[in-house]
């Protein structure tokens, strides 16, 4: 059984619980790595709130992970930036 987890989706706090929430709608497993709270707690500064959430799936479930996120109306929505992967395909 592969428990290696991938990471899906970067955002803000706010994306990335709606993330979870639908995710788990369907029994997926989810991690959130929140960038923010790691880098205060070390004493460093946030630039961009924005981004500072990071989704990850386990690896079984990737395939499932990005149709849902591919589908997810509020995703749509995100501006891309060339420096910043925000949906990995």
């Amino acid at each position: 059984m592969d428990s290696k987890y991938v990471h899906v989706f970067t955002g803000s706090m706010i994306e990335a619980n709606r993330l979870v929430s639908e995710l788990s709608q369907i029994n997926i497993n989810s991690i959130v790595k929140d960038e923010a709270k790691s880098a205060i707690l070390a004493g460093f500064g946030v630039p961009n709130f924005l981004y500072t959430h990071k989704v990850f799936v386990k690896n079984k479930d990737l395939e499932k992970s990005k149709k849902i996120i591919k589908n997810s109306s509020f995703i749509q929505n995100i501006s891309k930036k060339e420096d910043q992967t925000h949906l990995l395909s």
